[in-house]
Formats: structure tokens, C-alpha cells, sequence
């Protein structure tokens, strides 16, 4: 999927078709308005109270206590996107933002959205970068207070796809023991568990990682089977022949080849034979003719919030072969499109 100017009437259509359209006004100062208009009514409490029903904005206002004649215009902006409808002097949600921004609902992105704030402050360093090519570290960047706000929001984003991860990804016979290395809140983590019931995993991520988490973890409670590990991707020794499956999910793009290789090999000697390595990105393509757009922001984003970008499909292959692992089939997640799960066994097993 994709943002772009999208016109709403003829005039604007025979506009936009000669290239008369100021096409750029929408992409920057609309975009920028409305999704700080869906980021704004989201930590309000906007569609939480309008969820029970229709609500005039005086009453939206008392029960939010905020100004009323603001208010106002920022619920006419959510009804031109589609997250409100207005009826008879009265907002109510529509099922857009019903299935995806109430609390309640098991599609949340609730917590993704308040993460778009610290988001928001890392992306306006796109210029500096642009310029001197040195990148931000963002989780250097993360205060303690706002550690909570990144676990919640990464894993709202995680359970949409986590149960069909682990549907999809094949482990050996008997596998009981799963790494799961930067996996934070541990959703993915659970949902492997939960599918395997003589599985047991270990989440290997930073320390001020964990102690956000944890609290998190805690609510599924699997506490007896899914355990914290504090521990660095880059030092920690991942051990001999010890894991049946290791998971590694969002983390390729914040390294540089040399350290993605490092890692691999590290995790690849951790491996019990007929173990399972798995990588979960999004995928860089070969050309940027056959990318979406949402594979060029995400690679311009981690370009500039990390130490990498990300990978391509090929690339990540090269690594699993370097590391003695053979590669098997690439998963493309339809929960989440975009998502790709991409799998190597332990050298010596057969492949599929």
C-alpha cells in the first residue's frame, strides 16, 4: 500500500492528469497533517470515547477536556481520511478505525501509534544524514521512560502477524528449545510456544530492553516456558549445538553486512542439527523500478535510525550459506504484507 495524491473531484482528476495538480503540497503538507491528526486523536482518547456511539464535539470535548473549537477541526480532518463519520451534528468510528485503533480490539495498533512519536523525532534527522551519512543509533536514543512505549508499540505491531509465523515456519520433529535474539516484548515468542507445546524459548535483547518488556511478557502469562535473557546480539555467546530454533526478527536491518555475517555464523554454531534459523524482514529489491513504497521507506528509515538499511532476499541467503546453513523457502506473510519469513536448517539435514 501506498500514500499519494488521489484526486476527489474532475477538476481535480483533469488537473492532476496535465500535471497541473501542486501534487507536492499533498504529498508533504497533507500527509504530514493527517497523520499527526490520527497520531493526536489516538493518545486524546478521540475514538475511545466515541466508540459507545454518536457524540456531539461539545461532549467529545468535556469528556477529553480539551478545546472545543480545535477539537472540532481535528475530527473534520479524521472524517475526510475515514476514521470518522458525522451524522446529524454528531461523530461516531467508522469500522476503520473500530478494527484498528480502539485498545480493545485484537487488530490494535493503538501502542503503534503513540510510538510514532518517538518516530516522529527520529525522522527529522533525515537531512543530517542525508548530508553526513552518519546514522542516529535510535535505541541510544530511546529515554528509560520511553522504553515501555517502544516494547507496546513493536508488539502491537508483531501480533498481527506472530500466530501465522508461527503456522508457517516448519520446525524440526521434537524441537524444544527456541532463541529468540532481540525479540523484546516477546510476542513472537509466545505464539511459537503456544503452537508447540513441548517448546520452551529464551529472549535474548538489551537490558533496558528487558525491563520494559518484562511487565509486557508477563500478561501471557507463559512465564514457565517464554523466559528473558539479557544479552547484546553483537557479545552475547548464543552457546554450542543448543537451540533447536533461533528467530531473529526485525534486527538484520540494524546491522551492516559485516556484523548481519557475524551474527549468523554465531547463531548458525548455536544450532542443534536439523535446527531452524529464521530471519524476518521486510526485503530490499534489486531495483528500485520493482519496490513498493512502503520497501523504500522502511529502507531510507533504517538507513537513517540505524546502522544499516535493509537487506535483500538474495543478500540474506548469501549469509545463511556463508554460515553453513542451507536456505529453504521464503514465506511471504499475507497478515502482513510486505513481511517476509526466510528460513535456513543446520547443515547435514534434508531440505524440504
Amino acid at each position: 500500500m501506498k500514500i499519494k495524491a488521489v484526486p476527489e473531484n474532475i477538476f481535480e482528476w483533469l488537473a492532476s492528469l496535465g500535471h497541473l495538480a501542486p501534487t507536492p503540497v499533498i504529498d508533504t503538507f497533507h500527509a504530514v497533517i493527517v497523520a499527526r491528526a490520527i497520531m493526536v486523536a489516538t493518545k486524546l482518547g478521540v475514538f475511545e470515547v466515541v466508540a459507545s456511539g454518536s457524540w456531539s464535539v461539545q461532549e467529545i470535548a468535556e469528556r477529553l477536556s480539551v478545546n472545543a473549537g480545535v477539537l472540532e477541526k481535528l475530527l473534520n480532518v479524521l472524517v475526510t481520511i475515514g476514521y470518522l463519520r458525522f451524522l446529524n451534528d454528531r461523530y461516531a468510528l467508522t469500522p476503520l478505525a473500530r478494527t484498528w485503533l480502539l485498545r480493545s480490539s485484537p487488530k490494535s495498533l493503538f501502542d503503534h501509534m503513540l510510538l510514532r512519536f518517538l518516530e516522529w523525532e527520529a525522522i527529522e534527522a533525515i537531512e543530517d544524514v542525508v548530508r553526513t551519512g552518519r546514522a542516529l543509533d535510535v535505541h541510544d536514543r530511546i529515554r528509560k521512560d520511553q522504553w515501555e512505549v517502544y516494547q507496546r508499540g513493536m508488539r502491537s505491531l508483531a501480533r498481527l502477524s506472530a500466530a501465522e509465523v508461527a503456522r508457517r515456519v516448519p520446525l524440526a520433529t521434537g524441537a524444544n528449545r527456541m532463541l529468540d535474539i532481540g525479540g523484546g516484548h516477546g510476542t513472537y515468542s509466545v505464539a511459537f510456544c503456544r503452537r508447540n507445546p513441548r517448546l520452551h524459548a529464551t529472549i535474548l535483547d538489551l537490558a533496558q530492553a528487558v525491563q520494559a518488556a518484562a511487565p509486557i511478557l508477563a500478561e501471557e502469562e507463559m512465564s514457565s516456558r517464554v523466559v528473558h535473557r539479557i544479552g547484546s546480539a553483537l557479545t552475547a555467546d548464543f552457546g554450542e549445538y543448543e537451540w533447536d530454533f533461533i528467530l531473529m526478527s526485525h534486527l538484520v536491518h540494524h546491522f551492516d553486512e559485516e556484523t548481519n555475517d557475524n551474527i549468523l555464523r554465531r547463531a548458525a554454531h548455536a544450532l542443534r542439527t536439523e535446527g531452524v534459523l529464521a530471519i524476518l524482514d521486510v526485503p530490499r529489491q534489486t531495483s528500485p523500478n520493482a519496490s513498493s513504497q512502503t520497501e523504500a521507506v522502511l529502507d531510507l528509515y533504517f538507513a537513517v535510525t540505524s546502522n544499516s538499511a535493509t537487506w535483500s532476499l538474495e543478500e540474506i541467503s548469501g549469509w545463511f550459506r556463508k554460515a553453513g546453513l542451507l536456505p529453504r523457502k521464503k514465506i511471504y506473510l499475507r497478515s502482513a504484507p510486505g513481511l517476509v519469513v526466510i528460513t535456513a536448517v543446520k547443515q547435514g539435514s534434508v531440505q524440504p
